[in-house]
């Protein structure tokens, strides 16, 4: 039996939660709804012509997409030397869609799929130690 392919299954979640990232975020742009009451007394984030955190979270589930699905497939893309930034974009993204109704679940997902991009660098890592291991022992 196998076992779970770490990256490409955070990288499905991630696609999924900038879907609904996306949708959430022009949603909340038409009728905004903050997660915690406290947040509606904040200055600007809610103005009446166009709140501003739904608009950003728009654009940034379309830059999760364009990070997860690149047009150009190149290796990089796919290599464990680029999961470390996708999760320091990752965080942020996540915390600020908890922050909004619409976009909770698909904030709670991104977190799931990064922190299943760290379980891909971890075991990419592993492997790494035991490919030094194995070179390393004297015949």
């Amino acid at each position: 039996m196998g076992g779970i392919v770490w990256n490409e299954w955070a990288r499905l979640m991630c696609l999924s939660a900038s879907f609904i990232i996306f949708v959430g975020g022009i949603m909340g742009a038409f009728q905004p709804l903050p997660a915690f009451d406290a947040m509606r007394k904040l200055p600007g984030l809610y103005a009446p012509p166009l709140p501003v955190l739904p608009v950003i979270l728009t654009v940034l589930g379309i830059m999760v997409v364009v990070i997860e699905y690149p047009l150009v497939k190149a290796d990089f893309f796919n290599s464990p030397s680029s999961y470390m930034p996708k999760v320091a974009f990752f965080i942020p993204v996540s915390v600020l869609a908890l922050l909004e109704a619409q976009t909770v679940n698909g904030g709670a997902y991104l977190a799931i799929g990064t922190v299943a991009y760290l379980m891909a660098i971890r075991a990419d890592f592993l492997k790494q130690q035991s490919a030094l291991a194995d070179w390393s022992r004297m015949p």
